[in-house]
């Protein structure tokens, strides 16, 4: 029994948009892993300096164009705080990642079968 050629070509392209959209969100999360890499980096390396610091060392945080006088142990706290939140977005997204490459073998796949056909 053969598929009529209005439904095969509906689920060809129906496959195909979800393929390329899968391909372009895959693409954005990358990104996305690499830049909270990035931001993870940066943080464990300021914090490995400033903890060489010694604990009356006058430290200032910049605000914008500004910079406020703050504690040393208000700034570890701090980059601690932005590595384990790049810790736990770096998470959802490698999840995301694996979720999006899957589908998009699968849709490869789907795509091979109809063209088989």
């Amino acid at each position: 029994m053969s598929i009529p050629d209005e439904k095969l070509r509906k689920v060809l392209f129906e496959l195909q948009n979800r393929l390329v959209e899968d391909v372009r969100k895959l693409d954005s999360v990358k990104t996305q892993i690499q830049m909270k890499e990035r931001d993870k980096r940066l943080a464990e390396l300021t914090k490995r300096e400033l903890s060489a610091l010694d604990k009356d060392t006058r430290t200032y945080k910049s605000v914008g164009k500004a910079f406020f006088k703050t504690d040393l142990s208000f700034l570890m706290t701090e980059l601690d705080t932005r590595v384990t939140k790049a810790e736990t977005d770096l998470k959802t997204l490698d999840k995301t990642k694996q979720h999006l490459e899957k589908n998009i073998n699968e849709s490869q796949n789907a795509l091979r079968e109809i063209t088989r056909v």
